[in-house]
């Protein structure tokens, strides 16, 4: 597991750290997956299919063949197939736009969740016991359902520079578990 990933597994077993709290780690370990996994030709290629480039008319049919063309840019990514794949979903649905790209990467980035989810699921069932695999299961996937695509999506694509580094450690006494 990468580091976010170990965080994140660590806020969704420990009970001290509330639903905000684990949504948080779940949204950097996704941030982190996507930096590691989809590179920037792509993220430019997706851009330039629904912000309309090449394509002024906005053309379902030219959408979908820059979105064929842009696989040959997400190979050896699955985070980068699954964002293609509901670009091409969300074309044939027809939806342009950035909004229509953020909600495809947000998507994938949810789904790409959903699967570490059943990894650390698994890991928690050979180290512990059942109860305590799906406790640490149930809080990660009701962190991920909570997030919002377009607000996923929106971190991914459109980085901001000033976003804080990673979950906030809790550091005084008055920092503890809101009652």
């Amino acid at each position: 597991m990468r580091k976010a990933w170990k965080e994140l597994a660590k806020r969704g077993d420990q009970l001290t750290y509330d639903a905000e709290q684990v949504g948080e780690a779940a949204s950097h370990a996704l941030a982190s997956d996507f930096k590691n996994e989809v590179s920037a030709p792509l993220i430019s290629a997706l851009k330039d299919v629904f912000t309309g480039r090449d394509n002024s008319l906005g053309l379902r049919e030219i959408a979908l063949q820059q979105l064929e063309d842009a696989k040959a840019l997400a190979a050896g990514s699955v985070f980068g197939m699954n964002a293609v794949a509901w670009s091409i979903e969300l074309v044939h649905e027809g939806r342009q736009g950035k909004e229509a790209l953020y909600e495809a990467v947000g998507l994938a980035a949810k789904e790409r969740g959903f699967a570490n989810t059943r990894s650390v699921e698994e890991h928690y069932l050979r180290k512990s016991n059942q109860r305590r695999a799906d406790g640490v299961a149930a809080r990660l996937q009701t962190a991920i359902s909570g997030l919002s695509e377009s607000k996923l999506g929106s971190m991914l694509v459109d980085p901001q520079p000033a976003a804080p580094r990673g979950p906030r450690k809790k550091r005084d006494v008055n920092d503890g578990v809101p009652l």
